[in-house]
């Protein structure tokens, strides 16, 4: 097993095994209708040539239930078997629902576009294991074939990764604890903690959530390497929607949309 894999395998896979039970609750007002609808408007904007979606890293299946309302046909896989258990019943008998690592997708030309969304690429600790997914979601689209991904900007870094708050959940409280800097320089790993809380509000559970950041200049090489173009990029501004040449302190996740190149005539 390489460190890369090791490292996925002891931060993501791990935290998300364990905090399964706990997720819906957890982002019950994530927003992921108004974030995927966004999505859905980009891919359909730039001319996604079909509508067969795969959603890479799906968790329990909150960013593709948005698209399959909107008219997609969704595969989904996840690298956590918990996650995949619950996106199944979210999915039912219309698709196909695996568990699967994004830098070793089983899938080839099979797909008009893909997502991978709340920050799935973060958890990807080196440049190399970036390129690695992008080429693996490279080699599920048909040529032509978009994907639209996104990751936590600067100044979620240096703000939320750097705080802690408590919030109730669907009648379930939470704490998240980030140990993270405000003057957190780019490309640095960070570490933060979301816990489950009892009534006499000590940790009944507890994950522990390893990120990277990644500048949009890296993303943009990493893309270049995997062989997509990368066509736009957003910021996602509080209040303020997308907008496009992202300014990373003022957004709190950065959108790309990246694209596998025509088959040349």
């Amino acid at each position: 097993m390489s460190q890369g894999t090791h490292a996925l395998e002891g931060s993501a896979l791990a935290a998300y095994e364990a905090f399964a039970p706990f997720y819906d609750r957890y982002t019950a007002e994530h927003g992921h209708d108004e974030w995927m609808a966004d999505v859905d408007a980009i891919l359909r904007g730039y001319g996604a040539p079909g509508d067969r979606l795969l959603d890479v890293a799906c968790g329990t299946g909150k960013s593709f239930v948005p698209m399959l309302a909107r008219g997609w046909t969704v595969t989904a896989c996840d690298i956590s078997p918990a996650m995949v258990e619950r996106a199944r019943a979210k999915l039912g008998s219309g698709g196909e629902v695996r568990v699967a690592d994004m830098r070793d997708l089983p899938w080839r030309g099979s797909f008009d576009a893909a997502t991978c969304v709340d920050d799935s690429i973060n958890y990807l600790l080196s440049l190399g294991e970036v390129v690695a997914a992008m080429r693996s979601i490279r080699e599920t689209l048909v040529p032509g074939g978009l994907v639209a991904f996104d990751v936590n900007s600067l100044g979620t870094y240096r703000g939320p990764f750097a705080d802690e708050l408590s919030f109730d959940g669907e009648g379930t409280t939470f704490r998240w604890r980030g140990e993270g800097s405000r003057f957190m320089p780019p490309g640095e790993l960070v570490t933060a903690y979301t816990e489950v809380l009892g009534e006499d509000g000590s940790p009944v559970a507890s994950v522990r959530h390893v990120q990277r950041h990644y500048s949009i200049d890296q993303l943009r090489l990493a893309g270049a390497e995997a062989g997509l173009s990368c066509l736009e990029f957003w910021g996602q501004v509080p209040d303020g929607g997308l907008v496009r040449e992202p300014d990373e302190e003022l957004s709190t996740k950065i959108l790309c949309l990246a694209g596998r190149p025509p088959r040349a005539r």
